[in-house]
C-alpha cells in the first residue's frame, strides 16, 4: 500500500515484522500442544519461549539461501537453540503456520475495520435523525421527480450500511479459522488434537476439513464483501459529486479555511474526496477477480494465490479502512443547503403535483385512468415548456370535474410528501 492511503493501525498488523510474530505465535502454540500431548518435554518448552529470539533480517539473509521464506523463519528460530531446537514445526506445514497466521492477522484487522464502520454508521444515522423533515427534489433518471425527505436518503443509506456490516461481519467468521492439519491436511504425522488445542488457545475456530491450504473460498468470500461494501461507498460519495455540481449545489463537502480547488481557477471548489473515495472503491472491487480465481489451486495446493494475497490483502484492508474514514469525516463535515433545495423545488414549477393531482382524480371520479393520465401529462407540458406555474395552467383543464377543489387544496402543499415520513422511521427503527 502506498503511504498515500496507509492506516497506521492497519499497516502495524501487516508489516513484515507483525507477520513473523504471528507466525511464532502460531509456531509456539504448536509446540505447546506437543507438550501437553506428552510429545515435547516442559524443560524444553521452558527454554524455547525463553531463548527464541526473532530476527526479520537474519531470517532474510537465511531466505537468500534457502528461497523459501518459512524454511528461512524455522532456522533462524532453531538458531537461538540447541538440541529442543528439534520441536521446531514438529509433523507440520509451511500453511499451517502461513494461513493460520495470516488468519489471526484478518481477525485483529477485523476489529479496526468494524469500528470504523459502526463510527460511520452513526455518523449516517444522526444525519437521517436531523434532516427528517428536510425537504429535498427527488430525483430518477436524473430527472426532478417528487420532492421527498433527505433524511429519507440517509436512513437508506444506513439500512444499506446496516447490511454490509452484516456481510463483513459473516465473512471474517468464514476466513478466521485455524488450519493445523499438515502437509496434505490428513494429519498424517500430527494428531488431531495439535490443531484443537491451538485452536482454543487462539480463539479461533478450526477448519474442519482442509489440504495443505485453507481453502480460499473462505478469503474469495471476504473480497466479494468488501467489493459489496465498496459499491456502497461509491454510490454514496458519487450522490454527493452529483449535489455538488455548480447548476444543483445542495448538498457540498466541507471546504477548510486554507483549502484550494484549483491550481489555476481559485473559484473552484470540488468534491475531491468523494472522487478520491469513488477512485479508491473500484481498487477494492477489481481484487475479486483474483481472489475468485485463488480458489482454483492444483490438487491439494499450489502457490499461485500466495504472491497476489501478499499485495491484496494488506491493500484492502488499509483501502476499506481508510475509505470508511474519509467518507465519515466528509459526512460530518457536509453542508446542505436548505434554501438551495427549496429554490430547485421551485424551478420545477410545481409539476411534481401531477401524481398527486392523478391518484385522487382516478380514486374520487369515475372516468378513465388513461383520460384522466393524459389530460394532466399535457397541463404539465405546458407548465414545463412555457415556464408556468402548473397549478395555475390544470385549472384551465377543468380538473375541477375529476376532483373537488377541497382536494386539491389538500394536496397541493409540499407538506404532502412528508406525510408518511414519520412512520417510515418508526417501522425502520422497530425492525431494525
Amino acid at each position: 500500500m502506498i503511504k498515500r492511503y496507509r492506516v497506521s493501525s492497519i499497516q502495524k498488523i501487516w508489516d513484515e515484522e507483525n507477520r513473523i510474530q504471528k507466525w511464532w505465535e502460531v509456531e509456539l502454540e504448536v509446540i505447546k500442544a506437543w507438550n501437553i500431548l506428552g510429545v515435547v518435554p516442559q524443560n524444553d518448552l521452558d527454554i524455547i519461549i525463553k531463548k527464541v529470539n526473532l530476527s526479520l533480517s537474519r531470517m532474510l539473509e537465511i531466505e537468500k539461501e534457502t528461497k523459501h521464506d518459512v524454511v528461512a523463519f524455522t532456522r533462524m528460530i532453531s538458531e537461538s537453540l540447541n538440541e529442543e531446537a528439534k520441536w521446531i514445526h514438529l509433523g507440520i506445514t509451511s500453511t499451517d503456520v502461513v494461513d493460520t497466521a495470516q488468519n489471526l492477522q484478518i481477525k485483529e484487522s477485523s476489529l479496526i475495520v468494524l469500528e470504523s464502520l459502526n463510527a460511520l454508521s452513526l455518523t449516517i444515522f444522526n444525519l437521517a435523525i436531523k434532516h427528517k423533515k428536510t425537504l429535498i427534489m427527488g430525483r430518477s433518471h436524473g430527472i426532478y421527480g417528487e420532492p421527498t425527505s433527505l433524511g429519507l436518503k440517509f436512513l437508506l443509506w444506513h439500512a444499506e450500511l446496516s447490511r454490509q456490516i452484516k456481510r463483513v461481519t459473516l465473512a471474517f467468521e468464514d476466513v478466521c479459522v485455524t488450519k493445523v492439519s499438515g502437509s496434505m491436511g490428513n494429519f498424517a504425522n500430527l494428531e488431531v488434537e495439535v490443531e484443537n488445542i491451538v485452536a482454543k488457545n487462539l480463539q479461533m475456530p478450526v477448519d474442519l476439513i482442509s489440504t495443505q491450504v485453507s481453502q480460499r473460498d473462505r478469503l474469495a468470500s471476504l473480497f466479494l464483501s468488501f467489493a459489496n461494501l465498496a459499491s456502497t461507498f461509491e454510490k454514496i460519495a458519487t450522490e454527493i459529486r452529483l449535489y455538488q455540481r455548480s447548476e444543483v449545489k445542495e448538498i457540498l463537502e466541507g471546504f477548510s479555511i486554507n483549502q484550494k480547488g484549483s491550481s489555476s481557477m481559485p473559484h473552484k471548489k470540488n468534491p475531491i474526496s468523494s472522487e478520491n473515495i469513488s477512485g479508491l472503491s473500484r481498487m477494492i472491487k477489481s481484487y475479486v477477480i483474483p481472489a475468485l480465481e485463488n480458489n482454483v489451486l492444483w490438487h491439494e495446493r499450489d502457490i499461485s494465490h500466495s504472491s497476489n494475497e501478499r499485495i491484496m490483502l494488506p491493500d484492502v484492508f488499509n483501502l476499506i479502512t481508510y475509505i470508511s474514514n474519509r467518507l465519515n469525516s466528509v459526512l460530518i463535515n457536509i453542508v446542505v443547503d436548505e434554501k438551495q433545495m427549496l429554490k430547485n423545488i421551485q424551478l420545477a414549477n410545481n409539476v411534481f403535483y401531477s401524481q398527486p393531482i392523478l391518484t385522487e382524480a382516478i380514486k374520487h371520479s369515475n372516468n378513465k385512468r388513461e383520460e384522466i393520465y393524459d389530460l394532466i401529462q399535457k397541463a404539465s407540458l405546458v407548465a414545463l415548456q412555457e415556464n408556468k406555474d402548473f397549478i395555475e395552467v390544470i385549472k384551465t383543464y377543468d380538473i375541477s370535474k375529476f376532483i373537488s377543489e377541497d382536494k386539491m387544496k389538500e394536496i397541493l402543499t409540499l407538506d404532502y410528501f412528508l406525510r408518511k415520513v414519520d412512520e417510515i422511521y418508526l417501522r425502520y427503527n422497530e425492525q431494525k
